[in-house]
């Protein structure tokens, strides 16, 4: 677990009092997929966990040519496989020492579960989405053909059977393109284009921070209930960083990060609501179920929040925290910018 360190050396100069922050900034792909229940399903409220299990399923069904029972830490084909790279990522090369101490490279994606169903009949849709990132952004045609398949293998312990009906991308201008439908990709499908991160400011003085699933931050391996707005800021540059180093190597980072870590150390929170939110998801490879809480609900900051701007933009892509890539950590900030 990475940890704030205040000994570690910069590996930059210090920039300039007062200069900005430069984040890098992470191309990402949205896609949406509608599915139908083939007949009578019921599924979890929270679906994130479900999702990502069976997609991981699927694509390594649809693309590894090694079998089932081979271990992917040992394959020799890891660095060209596309399920490794997609969903299994490793470390390959040594971190830089910001990073150093991860047990595997964070994941390229993030599952969020529209709809909120938990009983189905056939003909109900389920929607999601799924949040591509970095060069992963170019693997949409292998995501789109393990959700198809994904879907037919069955949902949840009882395998409920579905079909994809329809798939998009998201735009910059709001709105969908047409990826999938009446079961056949559409040729769209090899144009689609990344996004970055809105670039939207911020409150200069005041903001209020949304917490819409449970968030999963650890300081000195202490889950927080409460957290201050360092601490948000340290976990969403953690987030931030790791994605672009292992996912995103044309990206240039700053890795002197306590010039802005010490403007967040100013800003109030001014009120909150903050709730712990207690949920299970049942581990295969653990063969057990596994505790997730973390908070929910809103935080009012005030204070100089300009220079936060990019980073809580981003945050509200990427979410923070454990757990991010099946839902957890999902943040938005108000004033609200669809991304």
């Amino acid at each position: 677990m990475i940890a704030e360190t205040p000994a570690s050396p910069p590996l930059v100069p210090l920039p300039e009092p007062g200069s900005a922050y430069a984040l890098p900034r992470i191309p990402y792909l949205r896609l949406r997929f509608v599915l139908r229940s083939v007949e009578p399903a019921v599924l979890p409220p929270f679906k994130g966990s479900l999702l990502r299990g069976a997609f991981g399923h699927a694509l390594r069904r649809a693309t590894c040519s090694m079998g089932p029972g081979h271990e992917c830490c040992d394959c020799l084909l890891r660095r060209a496989c596309l399920y490794t790279r997609l969903f299994e990522t490793f470390i390959e090369d040594e971190p830089p020492p910001f990073l150093r101490g991860l047990p595997t490279s964070p994941r390229p994606y993030v599952f969020e579960t529209v709809t909120e169903t938990t009983e189905f009949e056939p003909g109900d849709p389920l929607c999601f989405d799924l949040l591509l990132f970095g060069q992963a952004t170019g693997l949409a045609a292998h995501a789109l053909l393990a959700v198809e398949r994904m879907a037919l293998g069955g949902l949840g312990a009882h395998r409920f059977p579905f079909v994809l009906d329809k798939a998009g991308a998201g735009l910059a201008n709001g709105g969908w393109q047409e990826i999938y439908k009446e079961g056949r990709p559409s040729p769209a499908l090899a144009n689609v284009t990344p996004r970055f991160p809105s670039e939207a400011p911020v409150g200069e003085e005041r903001i209020t921070l949304s917490f819409l699933t449970p968030t999963r931050l650890q300081v000195r391996g202490q889950l927080q209930e409460e957290p201050g707005f360092r601490a948000l800021v340290f976990a969403m540059l953690r987030r931030t960083l790791e994605l672009a180093w292992f996912h995103l190597p044309s990206a240039k980072i700053d890795w002197c990060l306590r010039p802005l870590l010490d403007r967040a150390s100013p800003v109030r929170v001014a009120s909150s609501d903050l709730r712990w939110q207690e949920w299970q998801r049942y581990s295969n490879r653990q063969q057990r179920k596994i505790s997730l809480g973390g908070f929910v609900g809103t935080m009012d900051l005030e204070g100089d929040l300009a220079p936060f701007g990019p980073l809580l933009r981003a945050a509200e892509v990427l979410h923070l925290g454990k757990g991010a890539t099946f839902g957890l950590g999902r943040v938005k900030v108000d004033p609200f910018f669809e991304n």
